[in-house]
């Protein structure tokens, strides 16, 4: 399994990051998970986006889905030709608002996606497991298991009960960090530095990789904040870095 940061800007894109969005590859399966704003452009490095297998849309925040947009364009205008209908796994209670985008319904756009919920089964090569996140609105974080070595993807969330047995024993550990240690953060929103170390620690993980950091906030702190209480290798996400499991 691969793994390669396409964008990873919390919030908005940054000056040098776009938002979320990390491309999985296993056995010439390539699936999305995220495609924030700004994430469309970099990720034509790697791939041409016609060649996605699949997307998986945690949640209905503009900066995990908002270049779907574009990438519907891309999918259905190319001058080569259509691409076949990409399966997209998304929030059914958001789906409207993504065909809203495209002044449509998301019936009306079976010629592009093709719309699942997120639930537990498989998909191309691995096997997903999913997980209900603590945050404003609907999200699931996602745990891909492939060739026994697994991927565990936090979404946007702030701490809760079950979220280190979810991860427990994941080789890789993508965790949010959208919150800088302080207090009176709000709860059920996002996890700090300090959090996604000890989620990583809780879970014993075999490497953390700290993601979703805000602009304002300093990158180099929250992963200082997660090796703090982690002793495992942890980095921080950048554009364009790859983990192999």
């Amino acid at each position: 399994m691969r793994l390669t940061v396409v964008g990873c800007s919390g919030s908005h894109p940054g000056p040098d990051a776009a938002c979320s969005a990390y491309l999985v590859e296993q056995d010439g399966f390539r699936l999305l998970l995220d495609l924030g704003n700004g994430a469309l452009g970099p990720l034509q490095r790697y791939l041409d986006p016609r060649d996605l297998d699949a997307v998986y849309i945690s949640h209905l925040h503009g900066d995990h889905w908002l270049d779907l947009v574009p990438l519907a364009h891309v999918r259905r205008h190319h001058p080569d030709g259509a691409a076949p209908v990409l399966p997209v796994v998304a929030p059914s209670s958001g789906r409207e608002r993504i065909a809203g985008a495209f002044g449509r319904s998301a019936s009306d756009l079976g010629d592009v996606f093709a719309f699942s919920g997120p639930a537990d089964g498989s998909l191309g090569p691995f096997d997903v497991r999913v997980i209900r996140t603590a945050h404003p609105v609907e999200t699931h974080a996602i745990r891909l298991t492939a060739q026994g070595r697994s991927l565990v993807y936090t979404a946007d969330t702030g701490p809760f009960a079950g979220l280190a047995a979810f991860a427990q024993g994941a080789d890789l550990l993508l965790a949010e960090a959208g919150f800088a240690d302080g207090p009176d953060l709000q709860p059920g929103m996002h996890l700090t530095g300090t959090d996604a170390g000890q989620l990583a620690r809780d879970a014993g993980a075999g490497e953390l990789v700290v993601t979703h950091v805000a602009p304002w906030h300093d990158r180099a702190a929250a992963l200082v904040a997660a090796s703090s209480v982690y002793a495992g290798t942890a980095t921080l996400a950048m554009p364009g870095a790859v983990y192999n499991l």
